[in-house]
């Protein structure tokens, strides 16, 4: 027991602590500055395209509710005017 102490805490400590930051690192348990610093870059930017991807769901629910006013418009004008006309669905009154 003597003899493996120096050892643990000596260079072969070093190597043994080094050995497994290696590892650690390849395995993929530790990460580097720059790929936590890729990884914010990349999330600013899917959040950048969720915000447009929002906004072109926006204008198009809007768009779609103009279109349904503008249709139920333009089926009360047409109402009116078979109103005004005296017709009805099954053709002109008698």
């Amino acid at each position: 027991m003597g003899s493996i102490l120096p050892l643990i805490t000596g260079s072969a400590g070093a190597v043994v602590v080094l050995a497994l930051g290696c590892w650690l690192f390849l395995s993929g348990k530790l990460h580097s500055e720059a790929e936590f610093s890729k990884l914010a870059r990349e999330n600013d930017d899917l959040k950048g395209a969720l915000e447009s991807e929002r906004k072109a769901v926006d204008e198009a629910a809007r768009t779609g509710t103009i279109t349904n006013q503008l249709i139920s418009a333009l089926i009360q004008v047409s109402t009116q005017k078979e109103g005004e006309r005296g017709l009805t669905r099954e053709g002109p009154e008698r």
